[in-house]
């Protein structure tokens, strides 16, 4: 249960996200000081969705891994 980006991905990935999840903040989905894996998990639980659930969604982005 992992998915791959680096920071030029995040970039295209953190605007789909904000488009789909009007709720989700700029501090939500800055990736700044913690891992990869905390982010997620900060942002699953924002949305009230299990971290696996949100793999799921930004698998489904078209971006290139």
């Amino acid at each position: 249960m992992e998915t791959k980006f680096d920071m030029n991905q995040w970039r295209y990935i953190k605007d789909k996200l904000r488009n789909m999840y009007p709720e989700l903040s700029d501090s939500d989905l800055n990736w700044g000081r913690v891992s990869r894996e905390d982010l997620l998990q900060n942002i699953s639980t924002k949305l009230g969705k299990t971290k696996k659930d949100l793999i799921d969604v930004i698998d489904s982005l078209e971006y290139s891994s």
